[in-house]
């Protein structure tokens, strides 16, 4: 049996959507495996100072993560149609809802576990997470 070109279409999409590496499908008598190609790391140039190397090297933001307590869809707000609960810059509180996560078609509320300021929101609107799957980074608010 062959395989229709919008069957793959869909599958790659699929892929792309879910930031899936690889996907494995069977039906009937046929099975797909579809890989995404890895971006080899080429080494740097042993020629370049090496506070040049370190001031072009990302850095992550300073703060403490916020990880997804499940696995599920991740939303950033209550619809698609509202505003997100956050933004990067808002001060949060403990126990404020900072998103949802469904699983098995149920929506959880997801509380801060911390007060502070959100500096960088990592996971994108409608991404699957997986538990323990950093959200989003809080700088903690400091006693004064």
């Amino acid at each position: 049996m062959r395989l229709p070109l919008e069957t793959v279409e869909q599958l790659i999409s699929v892929m792309e959507q879910y930031h899936l590496n690889e996907l494995d499908v069977e039906w009937d008598d046929i099975q797909v495996r579809l890989e995404r190609a890895q971006a080899s790391a080429a080494p740097a140039p042993d020629y370049l100072p090496s506070d040049y190397a370190r001031a072009v090297v990302p850095t992550e933001p300073a703060g403490e993560p916020l990880e997804s307590p499940m696995g599920g869809m991740f939303y950033r707000g209550p619809s698609p149609s509202e505003p997100p609960y956050v933004q990067e810059g808002d001060q949060i509180q403990e126990g404020q809802i900072i998103g949802l996560i469904e699983a098995m078609k149920v929506f959880n509320e997801i509380p801060s576990p911390l007060t502070g300021t959100i500096v960088k929101i990592v996971t994108q609107n409608g991404s699957l997470v997986q538990a323990g799957q950093v959200l989003m980074v809080v700088a903690r608010e400091t006693a004064s």
